[in-house]
Order: structure tokens, then sequence, then C-alpha cells
């Protein structure tokens, strides 16, 4: 299953083989499997034009997303988020080709077997620089803001998330 980084990106530099870019994400390998990243998390980069891109050049069916959490020591499976960004990169860019205008969101993903199960909420990548930790809430950097832009165009999402990058670079080479 390809790969997307929802942040890491800095991290996962010296371990990816870059192969390339195209709507506006860079791309690459690492042993052996397709990774994506966006050059920016933003609505030029994060949009449905963009993701129908992807998902016709690397034929796309499903990804596994990774974020940055804080608030859990473990890597977890993301099963819900509450986007608390103040962001949304569907607004003002539905209807897409054969695509609805609005797209059910209540149920975009897939569980992770044998992975402990949490719903995020995601702030986005300035506000996560100072976040303080909250023992009720684990806070997601940005997978609430692009998972809902993949699932709108069709693919299938899993998301696992962790705040400790060695962590999950072990779950990605065991997977």
């Amino acid at each position: 299953m390809p790969i997307y980084l929802c942040s890491f990106s800095k991290e996962w530099n010296k371990h990816i083989q870059k192969e390339g870019s195209t709507a506006g994400h860079e791309f690459g390998k690492l042993n052996g499997k397709d990774i994506i990243w966006p050059k920016n998390a933003d609505s030029e980069t994060i949009n449905p034009k963009n993701f129908i891109k992807l998902k016709k050049q690397f034929k796309l069916e499903e990804l596994l997303f990774i974020d940055k959490l804080i608030g859990t020591d473990n890597v977890v499976s993301i099963i819900n988020h509450v986007n608390r960004s103040g962001q949304n990169f569907l607004r003002g860019a539905t209807p897409e080709e054969k695509y609805p205008q609005f797209p059910d969101m209540s149920k975009i993903y897939n569980k992770i077997s044998r992975q402990d199960t949490v719903v995020v909420h995601t702030i986005g990548s300035e506000r996560f620089k100072n976040i303080l930790s909250d023992e009720k809430v684990i806070w997601s950097e940005s997978v609430g803001l692009i998972a809902p832009v993949a699932h709108y165009v069709g693919i299938k999402i899993y998301a696992i998330g962790g705040n400790n990058f060695e962590k999950i670079k072990q779950y990605i080479g065991n997977i």
C-alpha cells in the first residue's frame, strides 16, 4: 500500500529515495514502498484536482496516511478526526469531475487491525507547533485536512500516527 506523509517529511528526507514531483507533491521510494508527500499543506496543493491526478498516476486505490500526534506515546490507528484547524480543503473545490458537491464524510477511515484506535483533533501545522499536551485529547497535525480530500476522490483511507519518528519508521518497516 502506498504511504502518504502528512507530517514528519523533514525527518523522512534522509531515508526516502526521491524520484520526482507531480500535482503539488513529491514522491519516492522507501524500502520498495511508494511514498508521497505534499510540497505545501495548503489549498493549492491539497485539493480534488491534484488528488485525482495522484490517483490516476499512481493507480491509487488505498493509501496509508502518517501523521504526527501529541497525546499518545504509541503508534495508533486513526479512525476519525475532529477538524479544529479552521480550514477545509474541499470548501469551494467541489464538485469536481464525477464527484458530488456534498460528499459523505461520516466513515472515511478504515481501522488497522491489531492497533489501538483513536479519534484525533486536527489543528494544522502552525498551531501544532505550539500545542500543549492535554491528556483527554490526541492532537493531530494534518490528517483531518488531507484525508477527506483523498476520500472524496475515492481512495480508501488508512491512517496511523504517533509522536516518535523512530517508532513510525519501525512500524513502516514492518508492513
